[in-house]
């Protein structure tokens, strides 16, 4: 897994106020079958921020990897049980998403990837 950017919830909330549809995210770290990244969004004239992990369910491969499938299964229970909200997109992910205080951005971003390295083997 790499990291790419660090947290800044000041600039994300200025983005996001700038933003035609009131929003900003920045990814912060990927692995094959993951990314995670964390948002703002401007709602009552009040920032909302969020972490959101995207699992891809099946790879680009053209054969299933039910190891994978399983490992991602764990990820997204896991998730579920922290408390984030699972949605199933169109390209076959999984968006997870999960709403913080600005305070608690960077702790729970280091849950998150802990739990995706622990599971996403």
């Amino acid at each position: 897994m790499r990291k790419t950017n660090k947290i800044d919830p000041c600039s994300l909330q200025e983005q996001a106020k700038k933003s035609e549809d009131k929003e900003a995210f920045a990814p912060l770290a990927r692995m094959s079958n993951c990314r995670v990244g964390v948002g703002a969004r401007e709602e009552s004239s009040k920032p909302v921020f969020f972490i959101e992990i995207v699992a891809s369910l099946c790879a680009k491969q053209h054969i299933l990897n039910l190891n994978s499938l399983e490992n991602n299964l764990r990820i997204l229970r896991r998730l579920r049980e922290k408390g984030y909200v699972l949605t199933c997109e169109e390209d076959g992910c999984v968006s997870c998403e999960l709403t913080v205080p600005s305070e608690n951005l960077a702790g729970e971003c280091k849950s998150a990837i802990s739990i995706l390295r622990k599971y996403g083997k």
